[in-house]
């Protein structure tokens, strides 16, 4: 089955509200409030937040080849000063993928979290023991 780039694989809510709430959670708020602020139950905020920060390291390290993999001309991915923890820098690395995926497909009309969902072939907060595709 094919999915959208607008919904990650087994979560009912779209990548936009996900990807909001990943990034509200690095930047310290935490889960509650993020669920508040979303209108999502904070048991779904924390299963979320718990998956991200359990494979911060591997999303991080997948990405960074991601960056490569779509914009060849990258020269190198300096951290900024609020990646002080794996789940910042997971996240901000993310963005950078997405960033380049859009770049390197010419496309405009996917918002950036679709392209994240696109690099990570919608498996950005997959349970399984090889959560995001091979890089070509």
């Amino acid at each position: 089955m094919l999915l959208p780039v607008s919904v990650l694989l087994r979560r009912a809510y779209t990548v936009s509200v996900i990807g909001a709430a990943l990034v509200a959670a690095a930047t310290g708020q935490g889960h509650r409030r993020v669920a508040a602020a979303l209108g999502v139950p904070a048991d779904t905020v924390r299963g979320w937040l718990r998956r991200l920060r359990g494979r911060a390291d591997e999303l991080a390290a997948y990405c960074t080849r991601a960056v490569y993999r779509f914009d060849a001309s990258a020269w190198r991915l300096d951290p900024p000063a609020g990646w002080a923890t794996p789940t910042q820098a997971a996240v901000g690395l993310l963005g950078a993928a997405a960033a380049a995926f859009q770049r390197s497909a010419g496309t405009s009309k996917l918002e950036p979290w679709e392209c994240a969902c696109a690099v990570t072939g919608g498996l950005l907060l997959a349970n399984t023991t090889r959560p995001y595709p091979p890089l070509w």
